[in-house]
């Protein structure tokens, strides 16, 4: 689901949040927590489906937004610079169909976790506002992959359109693999008192991920049969979270 209106939130949200506060100094040896909500605004494109090794034309899916606990530790290697560790309670995310597979609605579920290591520069180590950008490495991992029965049942009705055959029954499975890619964030921090803060970022990831379908079916004499089916998405997602911080 494409969201264009993410970084226009974050600087409205900073504008809103703009009180004049203590100062929160950073330094070299500082430890930050922050802890909060996290908004995931995917941005899928895909290839279409491959049965059995043919394309078959605008047979595609679409993964929904997830909204989830998020939380994040930062370590200072000077004033400016710090090193962040990004992790998230689960977020879950609907696979819906598109195009061809519009008709099936959602075709399953899947969760995911999104570990992230970032080199963050601050501006303002010793203002009440401190905006930072950071780059970095993300590793998605996909888990509990699950396909709905309407899906399989539409998975051996096509195989049976094609072949002219008469399959029945059986089962389909649903195996997305991990992603690594670049992330890139832009945020800021805004002092509370001297020690407690609340946090604003917005990231940009990028997800690249294969999903495996592997369908178990029957034919009239009750031998089973197998086929394999293939997805390529990139959900590359807008991350926005908003959470409170704490140094030690």
């Amino acid at each position: 689901m494409t969201s264009r209106f993410a970084p226009r939130l974050l600087v409205a949200a900073v504008l809103a949040t703009a009180l004049a506060t203590p100062a929160l100094a950073q330094q070299a040896g500082d430890w930050l927590f922050r802890i909060g909500g996290g908004y995931i605004a995917t941005d899928t494109s895909n290839d279409e489906l491959v049965f059995e090794g043919i394309t078959l034309n605008d047979f595609r899916a679409d993964v929904d937004d997830g909204i989830s606990l998020v939380f994040n530790f930062s370590y200072f290697l000077s004033p400016h610079w710090a090193v962040e560790l990004l992790a998230a309670a689960p977020f879950k995310h609907d696979i819906d169909g598109q195009g061809a597979l519009a008709g099936l609605g959602k075709l399953g579920d899947t969760y995911h976790l999104p570990p992230t290591l970032s080199l963050q520069y601050h501006f303002a180590p010793g203002a009440k506002f401190r905006p930072y950008v950071g780059a970095g490495l993300n590793y998605t991992l996909f888990f509990n992959d699950d396909l709905r029965q309407s899906t399989h049942e539409g998975i051996v009705a096509t195989a049976n359109a094609a072949l002219g055959t008469n399959f029945a029954g059986g089962s389909s499975s649903l195996d997305i693999d991990d992603s690594l890619g670049a992330a890139f964030q832009v945020g800021i921090d805004m002092a509370i008192t001297d020690k407690w803060f609340t946090n604003l970022d917005l990231r940009y990831i990028f997800i690249d991920a294969d999903a495996d379908i592997q369908t178990t079916t029957f034919d009239p004499d009750g031998a089973p049969t197998v086929f394999n089916s293939n997805f390529d998405l990139s959900i590359d997602p807008w991350v926005l979270s908003w959470t409170v911080g704490f140094k030690f």
